[in-house]
């Protein structure tokens, strides 16, 4: 456990990373409970221009909110310097960005098989693991050497394989993978019921990263799949969350693919179409079924442009000119801060996590990284059960979940046989 009283080190692995960073830098600042402790954040990355922009953008924040005593700010290139004697180490990188990514989507392409992400599932995802698997387990090595009492927070995909690799090296108890998946599903269905408050949706789930599904809910104590069917009336889930919901994340599509798979398998699946379309490649097949679900495929060219937005509006926020949307010293919904918390002071905290299979999903194979709900306090994490997937669910599931396996053994031996198998 950190010791509380002594400045926490917060190591940003991908230090620069303009989405992520400012997110969570802000949120540890103004976690409650966290505001009288002293942090130190080491933003480490290969791209210096980046992460010292992220420098400059929170030494004058923090001078504007008042925080500059209790919080340091560090850029630099050298890995041991960063991560020596880290309490946590944060991981958001993308390994030969978005050069190599290309790659990933026009190969497959070439061959008629698409992608609408290209960063969990299918050949984009498979390839993006491969390159990332022998800079993980360096990371991994470095950390066990440099910070052993360090606990390590993964964003990077694909999340199964990566989060593997970490704590096959570091310990399981001492690595999680963070997604806020199944809260996009809660958002939706606290639309649907009319809530306010996420605890009245109690819900059992588990599966993979960007592939759970919701095995059962409860809406204020009544079942919810008896509700949601009340309220659907045989139509697709697509036609009753347009009635009701407006998508906040903008591209995770309409929800048709959702529709057809909660049809087929009882189950309300990972409403982020595109992100669960890659895990069955007839929805991506050809042009006409990715207009059927509405799939929606963002393109490299697309994503270089959202880089040069976040860019620009990193230097509009250091100058303290107002951006696309703002920077304000309020938390958001991720959950790093509160993580950083409950095993700062030791206070029992629940969330969604990633973490290798030791039960919690009794038929899925132990060993590869599952997501289900988990207990965190002084000790790291410890995975909850969620029980057996239904057989339908499951022997579509299970195959990735091999094929994670297969993947990271195959990239940590640097077999290409393997790899290909």
């Amino acid at each position: 456990m950190a010791d509380s009283r002594k400045r926490l080190t917060v190591t940003l692995v991908g230090g620069g990373s303009q989405n992520w960073t400012p997110t969570i830098i802000r949120d540890i600042l103004f976690k409650p409970g966290l505001e009288d402790v002293p942090v130190e954040f080491r933003l480490l990355d290969t791209h210096q221009g980046r992460a010292k922009a992220i420098e400059a953008l929170f030494k004058a924040k923090a001078r504007e909110w008042k925080v500059g005593k209790r919080a340091r700010f560090r850029a630099t290139r050298s890995a041991d310097q960063a991560l020596a004697g880290s309490d946590f180490v944060i991981i958001t990188i993308s390994t030969g960005r978005l050069e190599a990514m290309a790659h990933d989507l026009a190969v497959p392409e070439k061959y008629g098989i698409y992608h609408t992400v290209g960063d969990t599932a299918g050949p984009g995802g498979w390839s993006r693991a491969l390159r990332n698997i022998p800079v993980f387990a360096d990371y991994a090595r470095r950390i066990r050497k440099l910070a052993p009492d360090a606990f390590v927070l993964n964003y990077t995909n694909p999340m199964g394989a990566l989060t593997k690799v970490l704590a096959d090296e570091l310990g399981r108890q001492r690595v999680v993978g963070l997604c806020h998946g199944f809260f996009e599903n809660l958002r939706v269905l606290m639309a649907l019921f009319g809530l306010s408050d996420e605890r009245e949706i109690q819900a059992r789930f588990g599966g993979l990263n960007h592939f759970f599904w919701i095995l059962d809910f409860q809406v204020r104590g009544e079942d919810g799949y008896d509700l949601l069917r009340r309220k659907l009336r045989g139509r697709n889930f697509a036609v009753l969350v347009k009635e009701i919901h407006k998508d906040g994340m903008g591209f995770h599509s309409d929800k048709w693919l959702t529709g057809e798979l909660l049809t087929h398998y009882g189950c309300l699946p990972y409403v982020g179409d595109r992100h669960t379309c890659e895990f069955f490649n007839w929805s991506l097949a050809s042009l006409e079924t990715q207009q059927r679900f509405k799939l929606v495929r963002t393109t490299v060219a697309e994503r270089q442009a959202g880089y040069e937005r976040a860019e620009e509006r990193i230097a509009r926020w250091t100058r303290g000119e107002a951006a696309d949307w703002p920077l304000n010293p309020t938390p958001s919904r991720e959950t790093a801060a509160d993580i950083i918390h409950a095993i700062t002071f030791n206070r029992s905290f629940t969330d969604v996590v990633n973490t290798p299979n030791v039960g919690q999903i009794s038929n899925l194979p132990l060993g590869a990284v599952v997501e289900t709900m988990g207990a965190v306090d002084g000790a790291g994490f410890t995975p909850l059960t969620a029980g057996p997937l239904p057989e339908a669910v499951r022997a579509v599931v299970a195959p990735h979940a091999e094929v994670q396996l297969r993947t990271v053994n195959a990239g940590l031996r640097g077999g290409f046989d393997a790899a290909i198998r």
